[in-house]
């Protein structure tokens, strides 16, 4: 006794599971690098601070400018961390403002953000208009 089943082609994935793969692929990949753009910038300031330590000549800007370069890296890899549990939570791909569906357009652009561009447009406004 052969299955009508056994006799149909496999059924294709859904195009937002395979889009959604790819969004947790480049996540981790991303995750990757910036913790190793962590890991290496850390390992500069180190040696940065263990020079001046030896010449006594410290200059604020460098070790400065590396403790920036870590703070945005830890900035985007916990950005990165928020995602992939968004994804845990099935509430990947929704603006925090209005709920709606960010484009997958925007999201391949930029896996990690939280809000469609509609209402990431309304966010610069709102602080232009503060400035001015």
């Amino acid at each position: 006794m052969t299955s009508r089943s056994k006799d149909l082609p496999p059924r294709p994935a859904d195009p937002d599971m395979i889009l959604l793969a790819l969004f947790q692929s480049r996540l981790r990949e991303r995750s990757r690098y910036l913790g190793e753009e962590i890991r290496a910038q850390r390992n500069r300031l180190s040696a940065h601070a263990q020079r001046n330590l030896m010449d006594d000549k410290y200059k604020q800007d460098d070790g400065g400018s590396l403790l920036a370069r870590i703070e945005r890296a830890e900035q985007a890899l916990a950005a990165v961390q928020q995602a992939q549990e968004r994804i845990g939570r099935g509430r990947y791909g929704l603006c925090d403002e209005c709920q709606q569906p960010i484009g997958w357009d925007d999201l391949l652009e930029a896996p990690e953000q939280t809000m469609c561009r509609s209402c990431s447009h309304f966010g610069e406004l709102d602080a232009l208009a503060s400035r001015a």
